[in-house]
Parts: C-alpha cells; sequence; structure tokens
C-alpha cells in the first residue's frame, strides 16, 4: 500500500489537471482518491494502455507518462504484487503442512516406514537366499 501511495502522490504531481480533453478520462490523477483507483487498476493491468494513451496524449508529454507507467507496472505488478501473492501462498501451504499431523501420526507415520525398510530388507535376504540354493 506504501508504493501505491507513493506512486499516487507522484502521478498526481505529474499528471494532476493535465488531462485537458472535452471529456475527462475515468483514469486520471485530478483527485487523490481517482488517482488511487487509477494507479490500482494499472497496478492489476487492467485497462491500463488507455490510462496510458490518455497520460501521452496530455500536456505531460509522451516520454514521462511511458517511463512512470513502465516504472510501475514492473516495480509494482511483476516485483510487488508477485511478491505478496507468494508469500500468501506460502503461508497457506506451511498452514496445511503443520496443521495435519499430530505428534501420534507421526510417530505412526516413521514407525511404519521403519517397518516397511524391515520387511525390504528381509525380502532381499530370502531372495538372495533362494539364489545361493539355486546355483547349487
Amino acid at each position: 500500500m506504501v508504493c501505491c501511495f507513493i506512486f499516487t502522490l507522484l502521478g498526481k504531481t505529474i499528471f494532476g489537471n493535465k488531462f485537458n480533453y472535452e471529456e475527462k478520462p475515468r483514469g486520471n490523477f485530478d483527485t487523490f482518491p481517482i488517482a488511487l483507483i487509477t494507479v490500482f487498476q494499472v497496478l492489476t493491468m487492467e485497462n491500463w494502455q488507455f490510462v496510458a494513451f490518455d497520460a501521452m496524449s496530455s500536456e505531460v508529454g509522451k516520454w514521462i507518462p511511458a517511463i512512470y507507467m513502465i516504472t510501475w507496472i514492473f516495480a509494482g505488478n511483476f516485483i510487488l504484487l508477485n511478491l505478496f501473492l507468494a508469500i500468501l501462498l506460502d503461508s497457506f501451504l506451511e498452514e496445511d503442512e503443520s496443521g495435519e499431523l499430530t505428534d501420534e501420526q507421526e510417530e505412526e507415520k516413521r514407525a511404519k516406514k521403519q517397518r516397511k525398510k524391515e520387511k525390504k530388507k528381509t525380502e532381499q535376504a530370502r531372495k538372495l537366499k533362494r539364489l545361493g540354493m539355486s546355483l547349487m
């Protein structure tokens, strides 16, 4: 949210009241709430190109809006949003793994693995014995 707030203030400073069109576009930076919604729209990549086209057609020029949009897309979407989702998914996976087994169930699982190993060893010993008997 801090990054959204920073880019909202930066967008309001750069593009505030500079979208001089007959009909104001929905995604503008004139007021703080609308600017925050516009920044969130670009963050989620939902119709961000219309915001970019409107910004590039404003009084600011073409390069400053392009740099602003590219920076926000890389910083916001590809880094912050994906990092947030990775942390969220990781916490869900840890909760599932830690909440599945109690101590007794873990002990039973270990004992079962141990019995399986012993059974495998005895089976191998029987096979070797049969192989030895068949060679004689």
